[in-house]
């Protein structure tokens, strides 16, 4: 585990017949350990996300009858053991600090959260203590968003900087060019992964997973198919 990691509320433990832990240096977090590979696609579509500043994995931990925050699981318990009270335990996925706020977030499958529905109701219990919760599932990550996330995740660890003739291949080739037309253009194709993973091209991240046919943008928001997840409440 990277000692620069910031100090987890309960170690990632065995789910049924799940023994293996899931590691991610998604973004610009340290490493990070998970419990699931949806944990560790939600991990890298933060980590691409430019409004994310930063990823705390498993957070703080939760007595959902009073909306107190402990740093570990260990700390509730002994608090239960010292004074007594009943309590009910919550540890959200990850914390992501968008800057001016903080948000909470729960990767879970569809299949698990309708085993336990009760989950749907811990947003709201947050909000009345003054936390945002969202519910990240396998439909919002979903098999060719994550796959695609995957690939670019891949290329920003490998390649920290495009190259700069980007800009200028993607006018030679037209208004609406192909991943393929810029590769015969000669762009390098990690130069041009790294530059949609650091949001200067964009393309529609769940269409399709990214081929010689995928069209490449340059115009309004280039770093769109980055900010996917609902990660901003919006107010009406």
């Amino acid at each position: 585990m990277d000692r620069k990691s910031h100090p987890v509320a309960r170690d990632v433990r065995k789910k049924g017949q799940q023994k293996k832990a899931h590691y991610s240096s998604a973004g610009r977090a340290h490493l990070m350990q998970m419990e699931s590979r949806l944990e560790t696609s939600g991990a890298i579509a933060m980590g691409l996300d430019p409004r994310v500043l930063s990823i705390r994995s498993q957070p703080m931990t939760f007595d959902l009858l009073t909306g107190r925050a402990y740093p570990s699981v260990a700390a509730l318990q002994d608090a239960q053991k010292l004074y007594g009270f009943r309590c009910v335990k919550y540890t959200p996925d990850f914390e992501a600090d968008l800057g001016g706020s903080k948000v909470l977030v729960e990767v879970k499958h569809r299949a698990l959260i309708n085993q336990n529905p009760k989950v749907l109701e811990y947003p709201s219990i947050l909000a009345r203590y003054g936390y945002r919760l969202i519910l990240l599932d396998d439909h919002i990550l979903e098999d060719t968003y994550v796959r695609n996330l995957r690939l670019l995740n891949n290329a920003r660890s490998v390649r920290p900087l495009p190259r700069a003739a980007i800009a200028d291949t993607i006018a030679t080739c037209g208004n609406a060019p192909s991943y393929g037309d810029l590769l015969s253009a000669g762009v390098n194709e990690g130069d041009l992964l790294t530059a949609l993973a650091l949001g200067h091209l964009t393309f529609d991240i769940r269409f399709a997973r990214l081929n010689y046919d995928t069209v490449i943008s340059a115009d309004g928001d280039t770093a769109a198919h980055l900010k996917e997840l609902p990660l901003v409440s919006i107010r009406h």
